[in-house]
């Protein structure tokens, strides 16, 4: 029993506890009291700030880290994250020495950080914040409403980020000592439910009281701040996973969608929907598109389109050498990468549809596929396409010499590490490179849930609780269907009327959705688990000459996800702490 409380201690509260003393960091002698903390508007808010920088964005939390896991980029080096991902080998990513955003260790700190560490730290710190509610005397009833409120969302946020990667885990909604940590099992029941759908409920309870308390949107000054919207978009989220086939197994049912879940999902997103009525949110301009995720002005990248993401205060060229030119920019010489490029599989490329709603074709045009077509290839595709991915020959700059040379013996390709001929271009605007220098400005962020993911969690759930495209939510009058074109018709492509292309399978057309309009930002690994859909066996790149006379499917290499891939492993010696915390299967 010694050892048990030993290494709970050492696991979770010595990483949880030592967030109050980063905030204060102070010496013993200034004699910091609670009061003085927890006492006023500002100091409070002081407090819970430390849980925004939890917030772990998808590619840019570290080096060569990037949350693509499920083959749609592929880079050369182990210690890149897709390329972990890819031997199925997720011991390696969360507990060993591989890196991803679920375990790494700062570079020279040996600070832990990540979403496991991240999340644990947060939930402590939004429970401290609960508990020391009634400290705050020197604040309007408003702002007492917002420092609860902000508690409440990041409890329930962190909580998610753990449960959604890892299955059941407890809910944790107080300030625990060691000993009460004994307390905890991963498999309990609440309000009827079981496991990971009973801790769900634990979130939505949550994210209500955050919905009710906090406003719809902030100052200026308060720009990222989570919000009542934030609040039902992360509750649709959790409600539309909890109702999905592999969560709904994990609660003791049948691999299949929910369908009161999905009920409850889609009216969470439909109040979401209804900011949009009012103005809060808005799809931006297609052609405002890429400004989301990165700008040269100096700028956040911030629109109504965004709901919730991490505001990162970092810019210039340190974006590039730092983050994603470690991870998506190829040729260091002339780009400003380096060794180490996630690129786009022939896979990836294959999922965009034509501009006319139908599928591409692969193979040569005596086998009627668009391979050697240049008109189709990489033109006259879901206009998506192109500005999410760069092509042989797109300008990554205004220099001349920046033209992407990705054929064979191409100068882009040239160093040998970039494993296929397509470079995201989401997060890499044109001219931030070492050779146009536009990059003194630069800024990057993933969105982590933005309006036209609502949309789409709205469209599946609707018609997951009704298997009908033209049904509605109780609380919002938009079909799934038409759902489904408010995305589409923002980005120029075909507005769906019949699902023959989708072999007449609504869900098939969510999942393309999906995959285009949210590819690169963290999200298809959590859907594919979730509908337990395994990825593509084998990676595959195009292999051209730069006349344009040859086009080949070559092997880059195998892609392992086998059954114990649906949940990450746990950190082994949690597993061994005590008897109600297991190891998931597999692991």
């Amino acid at each position: 029993m010694k050892n048990i409380k030993f290494f709970l201690s050492v696991f979770i509260i010595s990483l949880i506890t030592s967030s109050c003393e980063d905030y204060l960091n102070v010496p013993p002698e200034a004699a910091i009291t609670e009061d003085k903390v927890f006492s006023t508007y500002l100091s409070f808010q002081g407090f819970e700030d430390q849980m925004y920088q939890y917030i772990v964005d998808p590619n840019l939390s570290t080096i060569t880290v990037g949350h693509n896991l499920t083959g749609e980029t592929i880079a050369k080096q182990g210690w890149n994250t897709s390329q972990g991902a890819s031997t199925g080998n997720y011991l390696n990513l969360t507990s060993g020495g591989g890196r991803s955003n679920f375990k790494f260790f700062d570079d020279g700190t040996g600070v832990e950080k990540g979403i496991w560490a991240y999340s644990w730290k947060g939930i402590r710190r939004a429970n401290i914040a609960l508990q020391k509610l009634n400290l705050l005397v020197n604040a309007t009833q408003q702002e007492k409403d917002q420092i609860e409120g902000q508690a409440y969302f990041f409890r329930a946020y962190f909580h998610f980020e753990l449960l959604r990667a890892y299955g059941s885990i407890p809910y944790i909604n107080t300030v625990l000592s060691a000993d009460e940590q004994l307390k905890f099992p991963r498999f309990y029941e609440y309000k009827g439910k079981y496991d990971y759908q009973a801790c769900t409920e634990f979130i939505v309870e949550d994210l209500q009281k955050a919905a009710d308390l906090l406003p719809p949107s902030w100052n200026n000054t308060n720009t990222g701040r989570v919000t009542k919207g934030a609040s039902y978009a992360l509750m649709a989220k959790a409600l539309l996973y909890a109702g999905s086939p592999l969560m709904n197994e994990n609660s003791r049912n049948s691999a299949t969608y929910d369908s009161g879940y999905m009920t409850r999902a889609a009216e969470a997103a439909g109040e979401v929907l209804k900011m949009v009525d009012t103005n809060i949110y808005d799809l931006v301009t297609f052609d405002k598109y890429l400004e989301m995720f990165a700008k040269t002005d100096g700028n956040i990248p911030y629109s109504k389109e965004i709901i919730f993401q991490k505001v990162r205060t970092d810019v210039g060229a340190g974006e590039i050498n730092n983050f994603v030119g470690r991870l998506y920019t190829p040729n260091s010489g002339l780009f400003g990468g380096n060794a180490i490029c996630e690129a786009v599989t022939q896979n990836f490329v294959d999922i965009f549809e034509m501009a006319d709603g139908t599928k591409y074709k692969p193979g040569t045009l005596a086998q009627g596929g668009y391979d050697y077509d240049n008109t189709k290839r990489w033109n006259n595709r879901d206009p998506r396409f192109r500005k999410s991915i760069y092509v042989d020959g797109d300008m990554a700059g205004i220099h001349a010499t920046t033209r992407l040379e990705m054929f064979n013996g191409g100068s882009t390709m040239a160093d040998g590490n970039t494993l296929s001929p397509y470079i995201v271009h989401k997060f890499w605007p044109v001219g931030a490179n070492k050779k146009d220098a536009q990059w003194n400005t630069l800024r990057v962020i993933t969105p982590l849930i933005r309006l036209a993911d609502v949309y789409l969690i709205y469209a599946e759930a609707v018609y997951n609780s009704s298997n009908d495209v033209n049904s509605t939510a109780t609380n919002y009058s938009l079909t799934a269907l038409q759902a489904i074109n408010k995305v589409r018709a923002r980005a120029g492509a075909s507005i769906v009327t019949g699902l023959s292309v989708y072999d007449n399978n609504f869900n098939n057309l969510v999942k393309y959705e999906r995959d285009v309009e949210l590819c690169f930002e963290g999200h298809r690994w959590y859907d594919l688990r979730r509908w337990k859909i395994k990825p593509d066996a084998t990676l595959y790149r195009m292999s051209f000459d730069k006349n344009y006379t040859t086009f080949n499917r070559v092997v880059i290499q195998p892609f392992v996800f086998t059954d114990r891939n649906y949940w990450l492993p746990f950190p082994i010696n949690l597993t061994y702490a005590y008897e109600g915390f297991p190891q998931n299967p597999g692991w």
